[in-house]
């Protein structure tokens, strides 16, 4: 065979065939993310992903090896995960408590991070807060037109 017909061949071979695919995780699947340590510094997730919002989202297995990382290098990494849960923590206290430089100054890892509850909003704050982002106002802004809206029914 010549190499334009190889070619032709190779192209007339359907992708969805040879290529393995992530699964669609559905819209109404409450997906859960997995993460377990093996062991010898290694840690198997399962974890979604979607390129963008409104885009459907999929399930990603991965194998992370960290054979090769230094103990420095582990906690900067571990300082990601720790500063995002505390931004939340921080984000479901009251404003003043969120504002005070004393509030959270000194983190104990494990115990505000490790084994810290999950935050767990109000169903109303929740809704409060999508609208803000969507509409690029301001949560006090939010409530004021909810309880005008209230106030006229």
């Amino acid at each position: 065979m010549s190499n334009i017909d190889q070619a032709t061949v190779a192209n007339e071979t359907p992708v969805a065939e040879t290529t393995p695919r992530l699964r669609e995780i559905p819209a109404g699947e409450n997906f859960s993310a997995v993460t377990q340590y093996l062991g010898d510094k290694k840690v198997n997730a399962v974890f979604a992903i979607r390129r963008a919002e409104g885009k459907p989202r999929f399930e990603k297995k991965c194998l992370f090896d960290f054979s090769g990382v230094t103990e420095e290098q582990l906690y900067l990494l571990a300082m990601y995960g720790a500063k995002v849960k505390i931004q939340s923590r921080l984000r479901d206290v009251g404003e003043a408590e969120m504002l005070d430089p004393n509030t959270l100054a000194t983190v104990d890892v494990l115990a505000d991070v490790v084994q810290a509850p999950r935050n767990s909003v109000d169903s109303v704050t929740a809704a409060i807060r999508l609208l803000a982002r969507k509409s690029g106002a301001t949560e006090d802004d939010v409530r004021e037109a909810l309880a005008s809206f209230v106030a006229t029914e």
